[in-house]
């Protein structure tokens, strides 16, 4: 079980704030592709603002050249002023079978998105880059791991970014968001 605390930076120039992170001295932890599965059912729906989602994510990492496969509970705590999460994690070796399983409980909602996830630690900040499938959310944006919410704003002030870029909605809630104004 880990406790996170996170909100998305949007509409920023993305390589811009990771040319700033890397002058810096930020280090690369991680370059991965992914696919994940956001799992619900209709007949006993997981709400997501009060209780959280199911996720399965494959989990390609090009730095180290190796696959791992998680299976992921995050609970949702609150998202005030930022996203706060506890997330249950387990690595699985046979999805399938999982899914199967899933789908013999009912659980029967399957939403799938491919994500491309580059990450940057920084004074304890997790700084990933994400650029996720046209069919999920078409804009990149930076999703922000940390501790502390004062140190958070002085490396924002250090990056110059505008308190504004702030986000606490979820990709479900962007995709939702997305989706509703394309049908204009």
């Amino acid at each position: 079980m880990e406790r996170e605390i996170e909100v998305k930076l949007l509409g920023l120039d993305n390589e811009l704030i990771e040319e700033r992170l890397k002058s810096l001295g930020a280090e690369l932890i991680a370059d991965e592709e992914q696919e994940n599965i956001r799992i619900n059912s209709s007949h006993h729906p997981i709400d997501s603002k009060k209780g959280g989602y199911l996720r399965i994510r494959k989990t390609k990492d090009l730095i180290n050249k190796k696959e791992i496969i998680y299976l992921t509970f995050k609970k949702h705590i609150s998202d005030e002023s930022v996203r706060e999460n506890i997330e249950y994690t387990s690595i699985i070796d046979n999805p399938d079978d999982l899914i199967n399983i899933f789908k013999s409980l009912d659980y029967d909602i399957y939403d799938t998105g491919y994500k491309k996830r580059r990450s940057y630690l920084y004074k304890n900040m997790r700084f990933d880059f994400d650029s996720w499938d046209k069919n999920t959310y078409p804009d990149p944006f930076i999703e922000v791991e940390f501790e502390n919410k004062e140190e958070f704003y002085k490396i924002l002030d250090e990056l110059k970014v505008d308190k504004l870029a702030i986000s606490t909605l979820s990709i479900a809630e962007l995709k939702k968001l997305y989706k509703n104004s394309m049908t204009y």
